[in-house]
């Protein structure tokens, strides 16, 4: 568990409006929302210290559905640590899931909603902030918005009914790609991870990644 990470949530929160508690190890939001972070932390080669921050997400609008949403940080103590993996929470996912899984309305401009469609129905996606990491000032990872009009296109026919989320994840090192996933309800997906793999990227020098998540919704439900 971390103490830290628990009440660096619930301050988020209430600075944005937004009702919270902390209750056990979690922290109690408006409309059902409950988050419970934890943390994990090493030493690193450099003498740094090195977390995984973990983040359960449970919801009444994603039923059954778990979420799980993780991110590294690195820092000279564990609090440094914590600190930067909970900012690339706050930035990259903490707005997608008030948006759509709460009735606040403050996160509106931090996040996109589309349509897609499939055989088993519709859903309504919010769209969160893409989180672009990089070592040198100004890089990132070129051509996202073409991969993602082409996996939009595809995903609709891959959904079952009933809600859904999504993370993409690609980190390069120097021009050379190191890592990727394209999860989708905490499992890979094939064509996904092949329609990413296959894609024409351009990677900067030095490390940069890029981080998306998205929450499908079906069309109509509350």
């Amino acid at each position: 568990m971390s103490d830290w990470l628990r009440e660096a949530l619930k301050s988020t929160c209430v600075a944005h409006g937004i009702a919270a508690e902390a209750e056990g190890l979690a922290v109690r939001i408006q409309d059902g929302l409950i988050i419970e972070p934890t943390v994990v932390g090493r030493e690193h080669p450099t003498g740094s210290i090195h977390v995984q921050a973990d983040f359960r997400i449970r919801s009444p609008r994603l039923g059954e559905l778990p979420l799980l949403d993780s991110f590294s940080g690195l820092g000279a103590t564990l609090q440094d640590a914590q600190h930067d993996a909970y900012g690339k929470f706050a930035q990259g996912s903490f707005h997608v899931l008030i948006e759509s899984l709460t009735t606040h309305p403050g996160a509106a401009d931090r996040v996109e909603w589309e349509v897609w469609t499939g055989p088993a129905g519709a859903w309504r996606v919010c769209s969160g902030p893409l989180l672009m990491i990089a070592t040198r000032g100004g890089a990132r990872i070129e051509g996202y918005p073409e991969f993602f009009a082409a996996l939009a296109d595809r995903i609709g026919a891959a959904l079952s009914p009933g809600p859904h989320w999504l993370r993409i994840f690609i980190g390069a090192v120097d021009g050379g790609h190191i890592g990727s996933e394209v999860v989708v309800d905490g499992g890979s997906w094939g064509a996904g991870q092949q329609l990413l793999d296959g894609h024409a990227w351009t990677y900067p020098p030095g490390y940069a990644s890029l981080r998306h998540l998205l929450i499908a919704l079906p069309k109509g439900a509350a």
